[in-house]
């Protein structure tokens, strides 16, 4: 039965990942997950896409906030970023309410809201290392705030195919499934083999599975006891972008993955047609969201629970 290999979260928005062995699940993806995000003075949010310099800060959490106690992380804990040549960067984890002056109007793709900007010493510290005036904000909606459509400090996934369900700060959607066999096929064609990092997943399954196989997934479980199982369901196929072709190690920035894709992954190569951009994007791995609460982990198995009778077509 095909299981889990990988778990990653993504605490800082194009920055690199922490890998876990366990993650709880949350409403909003998992804790932590692209709370933060880096954006321009005016509230712009900026990725590896403008640049790619950002895969080299490296990002670490304390233990006890990646457990299942990481409501009880003590005051002093923190998220700290380091980067070549620069001293750690600190910023607390623990949260009282916003100041209004603390809020910032702030947009990230399709949603524009009110974050808290973590001050002057982040701001400071990323600019310098960017070499690009930059702040960095965190994500404040709470379930108390009223609903993710109504409240201008909670974002919304689209409607389309999120039917409400609340995200943080990653392109999309709370979670991002890809396959091993699928990276094996892809790296079939091309040069150079590349890493997973490159596509940023949340989720990865072993390669027991056939390549793309994860396009019929419409839902699934993944735990290691029926009584512990959560419940996915795939929302979306993920279109990639530049950012895939940067190499997360270096910064180098390439042409791959995105010209092997572009042969057998389009949309109108796969005959997808639910959005009319479709046709001329390219896709590896789903968007998730998920309906029950738990905790996953590295090992679980994958029990699918519905197929997708139909391609994503409009």
């Amino acid at each position: 039965m095909p299981a889990v290999t990988a778990l990653c979260i993504y605490p800082v928005k194009s920055l690199k990942g922490i890998n876990v062995t366990s993650a709880p699940i949350c409403e909003t993806g998992f804790i932590w997950d692209r709370q933060w995000m880096i954006t321009r003075p005016d509230g712009r949010f900026l990725t590896q896409r403008q640049i790619p310099k950002m895969t080299l800060i490296v990002t670490s959490l304390p233990q006890e906030a990646l457990s299942n106690e990481w409501g009880q992380v003590s005051p002093d804990a923190a998220l700290t970023l380091n980067a070549p040549g620069m001293d750690p960067l600190h910023v607390p984890l623990k949260q009282s309410a916003p100041s209004e002056g603390e809020l910032k109007q702030c947009t990230c793709w399709e949603w524009s809201g009110l974050a808290r900007d973590e001050g002057e010493d982040a701001a400071k510290w990323l600019t310098e290392f960017l070499v690009k005036p930059v702040r960095l904000v965190r994500y404040v909606g709470q379930v108390s705030d009223g609903t993710a459509e109504s409240n201008p400090k909670r974002r919304a996934c689209e409607p389309e195919f999120g039917n409400g369900t609340e995200t943080m700060f990653p392109d999309g959607y709370p979670y991002l499934l890809t396959t091993e066999s699928s990276l094996k096929d892809l790296n079939s064609k091309v040069d150079e083999p590349m890493d997973m990092n490159r596509f940023r997943a949340n989720i990865v399954i072993d390669d027991s599975v056939a390549p793309w196989e994860e396009d019929n997934w419409q839902s699934f479980t993944l735990g290691g006891a029926p009584d512990r199982a959560v419940t996915f369901h795939s929302l979306k196929p993920c279109s990639r972008c530049k950012v895939t072709t940067t190499n997360q190690e270096t910064g180098a920035v390439g042409k791959e993955p995105l010209m092997a894709l572009g042969k057998y992954r389009s949309g109108k190569a796969l005959g997808w047609s639910a959005m009319g951009s479709w046709k001329h994007e390219v896709f590896f791995g789903w968007n998730l969201g998920a309906d029950s609460s738990g905790t996953i982990a590295v090992g679980d198995e994958l029990k699918v629970t519905r197929t997708r009778t139909a391609p994503m077509t409009a």
